[in-house]
């Protein structure tokens, strides 16, 4: 499960979840989009052979056929690049369903409060770790600036 930064540990489990949320909000306005980009260019499919029939006579004009079939083609070969981009976001939508199903069960665990009081201590030492990384490089490049110094 990924982890928020540091901050208030209590509300952890709740940042999570409106974080869930935000990202499956996105992802279902994505999925809706493709499917209606992909009805539109069924519609436009649909009317090309319409319009193929309708002027089928080769004599008439004997390269407007093979250009109807070639859009036709270039319009099913959008459809199924979308159908594959909507076919991940959808995989990606159900492992977020997932990690809330988790974050939930975990959430109601006895052990919970638990686990929270360790990530917040956790997330105290991490940042006093990166506090005390940072006074150690100022402190090594006031030592090497010394000796460049003399």
């Amino acid at each position: 499960m990924r982890s928020v930064g540091i901050g208030n540990s209590k509300d952890w489990g709740e940042e999570q979840k409106v974080k869930i949320e935000r990202e499956q909000e996105t992802l279902n306005k994505k999925i809706e989009a493709f499917n209606r980009r992909i009805e539109e260019l069924e519609d436009e499919k649909e009317q090309m052979k319409a319009s193929y029939e309708r002027e089928k006579d080769p004599e008439l004009d004997p390269e407007f056929q093979r250009m109807v079939e070639r859009a036709i083609t270039r319009v099913a070969n959008k459809q199924g690049e979308l159908k594959k981009r909507r076919e991940e976001l959808i995989i990606k939508k159900n492992e977020l369903e997932n990690e809330e199903r988790q974050l939930k069960v975990m959430m109601e665990h006895e052990k919970y409060p638990e686990w929270l009081e360790l990530k917040r201590k956790r997330d105290k030492a991490v940042e006093e770790v990166e506090r005390l990384e940072a006074e150690m490089k100022r402190l090594m490049e006031s030592v090497i600036f010394d000796t460049r110094s003399r």
